[in-house]
């Protein structure tokens, strides 16, 4: 069994929050002997990914990626209540038999807290779709990541949940 990640951003950012709370979830899953492999937007051609160009080669890799993963990650700021369009693009590309029975992780960053419950809903729909095994979703306000030396931190409060999708990631990959 591959020993791979996918982590899919729905930010164009490289220095996002969205990003920087999928990298700590990243680093925990690392730390526990799994391999982080991470992809985003700007990783591709934009008009590839808006035509669906699953041929292209690096659209390829990332499909094939996601295919022989363990398990995937999706991360997106949130806009107007639920994922990116970014991610949705990304998304769109990963056939619908990819993620089957496969553990599943959605991380958004909110600014509004009444969009926490949207894009839970919106991710838990997503994949029931793919037939993934969603572990739940982790939601963290963007007041819970205050600026850092190097970009953010996560509080007390964000980190406990943090670890906690963590956590239940690894116990889902472990019952297989």
């Amino acid at each position: 069994m591959s020993r791979d990640i996918v982590f899919v951003g729905g930010s164009p950012s490289s220095t996002s929050r969205s990003r920087f709370v999928a990298g700590a979830v990243a680093h925990a899953l690392q730390g526990a002997g799994w391999t982080a492999r991470h992809f985003s937007l700007g990783d591709f051609d934009a008009e590839d990914v808006f035509h669906g160009r699953t041929s292209a080669p690096k659209i390829a890799a990332f499909v094939d990626a996601v295919k022989s993963a363990a398990a995937i990650v999706l991360s997106t700021p949130v806009y107007k209540a639920t994922y990116s369009g970014a991610l949705k693009a990304l998304v769109d590309l990963i056939p619908p038999d990819a993620l089957a029975g496969k553990p599943a992780l959605g991380i958004a960053t909110i600014r509004l807290e009444a969009h926490g419950p949207e894009v839970d809903h919106a991710y838990r729909a997503l994949f029931a779709f793919f037939q993934a095994k969603a572990v739940g979703s982790l939601i963290v306000r963007d007041d819970e990541l205050p600026p850092a030396e190097g970009g953010f931190a996560l509080n007390d409060a964000a980190r406990d949940r943090t670890t906690g999708a963590a956590k239940a990631l690894l116990a889902a990959l472990e019952t297989g």
